[in-house]
C-alpha cells in the first residue's frame, strides 16, 4: 500500500497531488511542507490553500 495526498484551495479545487509515500505520516509532512512552500511564495497571485488531504492507494510505495 501507498499513500498519497492532494493540497486543495479554499475553494476545493486541487492545487498539487503526489504520491508513493510508505507511510500516511510521510505523506503528511510532504504536504504539509508542499503547502508551506506555496503560502510563502513571493509572487502577486499566490496559492491560497485551504486544506490537506491524505489517502491510501493499492499500489506499492515508491518513496522509502
Amino acid at each position: 500500500m501507498s499513500f498519497f495526498y492532494e493540497i486543495r484551495s479554499a475553494d476545493n479545487t486541487i492545487l498539487k497531488r503526489d504520491g508513493g509515500f510508505a507511510s500516511q505520516d510521510a505523506a503528511k509532512i510532504a504536504a504539509r511542507d508542499d503547502a508551506k512552500k506555496m503560502k510563502n511564495t513571493s509572487k502577486p497571485n499566490r496559492l491560497d490553500v485551504g486544506r490537506i488531504l491524505v489517502g491510501q492507494n493499492k499500489e506499492e510505495a515508491t518513496r522509502y
